[in-house]
Formats: C-alpha cells, structure tokens, sequence
C-alpha cells in the first residue's frame, strides 16, 4: 500500500520506518535541516534496546507532487493541524484513510472537516520517541502502540487492512470501536503528564515519587476526568487509577515532549493539552482550577517562544 507520512519528526520517523520495512511505499513529508539529511543519508532508527534501523526513504516537503495515497497519517505537532488538515486533500482518492496521531482531542474533527468523517480516522500513539538530530529518531520506551479507529465507531474495510498493515509490520495495534474514549485517555495520560512535567521542571520519576507534585498528578487528572465525562465521554471507573499505575510503570528518567519544549522555550502543544482541558472544560460548566493554574504559569513563556505580544486572559 501507499502510504504518507505527513509530520515525520519523531513519531512519524518512528512508525514510517517500520511501515517501509515491512514493504510498503511511505513518503515522508518534512522540511528544513531534517528534509535535507532525508534525502541525501537516509533515516536511523535506534530502539530503546540499541538496535538500529538505516533506511533509505523517499521524502519531499510539497503535497501537491506526492500523489494520491491510501492511507496518510498525520504526524505534525497539534498547534499546526489547523494548517495541514486545509493542505491534505490533494493526497486522497474515493478509499484513502486520513488518521490522525496527535496528543489532544480535537484534531480527528478539524481534519474531517476537510475530508470528510467517513474518511478520517482518530488514532493516538503510545512510547516515548524522540528526534535525537536530523534524520535520527531514538524510541525511548514503552511499546510502540497505535489505537485508532473511525470517527462512527464502524469496522471498515479500510480499517481493518490498516489494521493487518501495522500488525505485520510489528507495531502493536488495536481498532477501537469507540476512538474518541480511547483518545481521552491518551489525553489524560499526556496532559497530566506534561502539564506537571512542565510546570514542576522535573522527569517523571521525580514528580510522581514526591507526595505533593504526586498529589498534583492526581488532582489534575481528576479535573480531566470530570471533564469528559461531562461532555459525554464514556470513561470507565478506574480510569484515574488505571492511568496513575501506567505511569508508574515508565522510566524515571522520562519526559513529555510538550515539556521538553517549553523548557528549550520552543513554541509547544500548551493550548491543545493544558489549555484544551481549561477551554472545553468551561464550555462544560465544569471548574479546572489546577489546569488553570498550570495554563496561567506557562502561557506567558509560550506566547514569548510564539513571538507574540498580546496576552489573551482565559
């Protein structure tokens, strides 16, 4: 099958790779420093046991001379899903899958706004991954893991052969009849995480073993959870203590993109993590004063990382 990676920084340098060794056509969409090692060294992959993958790879930064592709998975970070969702349809025919594989919960209807909901897929991607240089990504730990699925919670034929594609090529995969809970608690997972990650300045290890930044964790899923379930979300009872003893399970040494970047003061996903929690949470009638009060400690740093001036008051 045809596949393209739009966004193949980490995550998508990670999954493409395994996709292209198993066989499959992938083109990689990226830019810059990162397009240029793409296409003259190829893309390295090292897993968290050593490992490594060396592949030589198709890649371009322009959409519109790639071609129609079965599947396309979008890999960008949330902040710039706006942008790409407008810019996709120029890849798609009558059967092509758009699956979407950011951390926050809004992206699967701003792309299907572009190309349809029948033809959109929610997914949500699980391990650490990071982009050690150009052309170089490492998976840090946890297992590879994509869970997707369409929007209407239908079995597709399209799913399913994604379904078989990502098996086959050895990514650990799930098709959920019910992708918008599963992206909730992948949202869950990844806000508290970084919210606190970032706001704290410390790895997961720290955060989690000290009773107060723990307590912290805690409260801020909660307020998470009360959100969903407010806006409909069908989340199980033990999501919060299924979620916390995850957590407990992941490198010490650990940190979250999003926290990576604002420490490095590098524009980051704030508004879709910590700041979707306080927005959709007010549109829910339902009171976050903790999210709110990591949103307020960090926005002023990211508005400066955006170059921009005005402070907007939530």
């Amino acid at each position: 099958m045809r596949i393209v990676m739009v966004g193949s920084g980490a995550v998508g340098g990670y999954f493409g790779a395994q996709l292209q060794r198993a066989g499959h056509e992938v083109v990689f969409i990226a830019r810059g420093e990162h397009l240029r090692v793409l296409r003259e060294s190829g893309l390295t992959v090292t897993d968290q046991n050593g490992a490594t993958l060396r592949l030589q790879v198709q890649a371009s930064d322009d959409l519109t001379t790639v071609g129609p592709a079965d599947y396309v998975m979008i890999a960008v970070k949330t902040w710039q899903i706006a942008d790409v969702a407008r810019s996709v349809p120029v890849l798609r025919h009558e059967h092509t899958r758009f699956l979407t594989l950011q951390n926050g919960v809004e992206a699967p209807d701003i792309v299907a706004e572009q190309v349809g909901r029948a033809q959109t897929l929610g997914g949500l991607v699980r391990g650490f991954f990071e982009l050690e240089a150009p052309g170089r990504v490492r998976h840090a730990g946890v297992q590879p893991t994509i869970i997707f699925g369409q929007l209407d919670g239908q079995r597709t034929p399209e799913a399913e052969r994604l379904l078989r594609a990502l098996l086959d090529a050895g990514i650990y995969s799930e098709l959920s009849d019910d992708i918008e809970a599963a992206l909730w608690e992948k949202f869950l997972l990844v806000t508290s995480m970084s919210g606190v990650g970032a706001v704290t300045r410390a790895s997961i290890g720290e955060f989690r073993q000290y009773p107060a930044t723990r307590a912290m964790l805690e409260t801020v899923m909660a307020e998470i959870i009360a959100v969903a379930r407010a806006r409909g979300v069908r989340l199980p009872d033990d999501t919060l203590e299924r979620t916390l003893a995850f957590i407990d399970t992941f490198p010490p040494e650990t940190t979250t993109s999003m926290q990576r970047d604002i420490i490095n003061g590098l524009p980051s996903e704030l508004e879709a993590q910590t700041g979707a929690v306080v927005r959709l949470g007010r549109e829910a009638g339902v009171a976050t004063p903790l999210n709110q009060y990591i949103y307020d400690s960090l926005i002023l740093q990211e508005r400066r990382a955006r170059g921009l001036e005005r402070i907007v008051a939530r």
